[in-house]
């Protein structure tokens, strides 16, 4: 795809991660359906890259249960839609971590235990295995309809199986999300052209299922990821460790993140995760100085920064060009080894 396509994509993918996020930044608890898609609506319209595509489907959105924490129940933990492109192909966008989410964080985030990926894909190789969170993630979304567009499979069934053309789309849990996904839509969808699009994914299973995104998806995925942004590095033993040094000599990763990822660093040898390979595109980021005010907080207003904000830039986009909430500081530790 062209460097226009991941212009479009990360607009769709940053418009789903704040569709339940009002105006003035303030995230909506219990969201109406109706206030969810007039933000998705209005944002893309808005947007430079991306205001010629259509909402066609959704948005679904799953929220949090309640399950790991009452006081977050309500919020949504996934939202999910599908967009026409004026030259008839979709795009199917999931969102990514919702902060106000502890589901988001506990559950689809950092329960890394795995499960076998057949039970989503049949054909799906022996061994090929995911997190139990990306598991959860799926199937939630999978689940999900709209009444006026039933599940997302039964759009797609109805509108593109055909011969259409589907890209799948997502930032940072919507990138492991994603890849996911885009693997589960190719099987049920043999006469499609399924491809998979993602920024700032951490892997969402084991190396065998490295593999077998790379074998399915060759020549159909594109996965870009900034070199100072520490959510590609997560899980996976051989690349988490870059986490350590990651922001030196500028600013030094807190301790508590440090003996996290050393204490745990034989368990994730042992469940082996990897990222996918095909298509991969490292964007080659650099500290943002001016964030820098030697306090407690350095670290994580870095990680949010090289998280989000940094993929614009890098992509050659301007702050105005899709709509994002005032900047809040993320916690290092919450992307990290929970």
């Amino acid at each position: 795809m062209s460097s226009s396509d991941a212009k479009i994509n990360l607009t769709l993918a940053f418009v789903l991660n704040n569709a339940t996020v009002d105006d003035h930044g303030n995230a909506m608890q219990y969201p109406a359906p109706s206030a969810v898609q007039e933000n998705i609506v209005k944002r893309v319209k808005q947007s430079t890259y991306a205001k010629d595509f259509a909402l066609v489907w959704g948005p679904s959105t799953f929220l949090d249960p309640g399950t790991t924490s009452g006081d977050t129940k309500g919020y949504s933990a996934n939202v999910t839609a599908i967009f026409k492109g004026p030259k008839g192909d979709y795009r199917v966008v999931t969102s990514g971590t919702n902060p106000k989410s502890d589901f988001d964080i506990s559950e689809e985030d950092n329960d890394i235990a795995q499960t076998a990926l057949s039970a989503l894909i049949s054909s799906a190789p022996w061994g090929t295995s995911i997190s139990k969170g990306a598991m959860a993630g799926a199937q939630n979304i999978l689940q999900g309809s709209t009444p006026m567009g039933g599940s997302l499979l039964g759009y797609l069934t109805n509108h593109a199986s055909n011969g259409g053309t589907i890209t799948v789309v997502g930032h940072s849990l919507g990138g492991a999300l994603a890849s996911v996904l885009a693997l589960y839509l190719k099987a049920e969808l043999s006469s499609a052209t399924v491809n998979c699009f993602t920024f700032a994914a951490p892997t969402a299973g084991n190396e065998q299922f490295a593999d077998y995104f790379d074998t399915t998806m060759t020549g159909l995925s594109t996965r870009f990821f900034n070199s100072k942004d520490i959510v590609p590095d997560s899980w996976s033993a051989s690349t988490i460790k870059n986490i350590l040094t990651i922001y030196k000599p500028d600013i030094d990763t807190p301790k508590k993140i440090q003996d996290d990822i050393n204490k745990n660093l034989g368990a994730l040898k042992f469940l082996n995760f990897k990222q996918p390979s095909e298509g991969q595109q490292q964007l080659t980021g650099a500290v943002n100085t001016g964030l820098i005010k030697n306090d407690d907080s350095d670290f994580d207003r870095q990680v949010g920064y090289q998280h989000v904000d940094a993929y614009l830039t890098l992509l050659g986009m301007a702050a105005g060009d899709v709509w994002l909430p005032p900047a809040s500081t993320v916690r290092g530790e919450d992307l990290v080894l929970g």
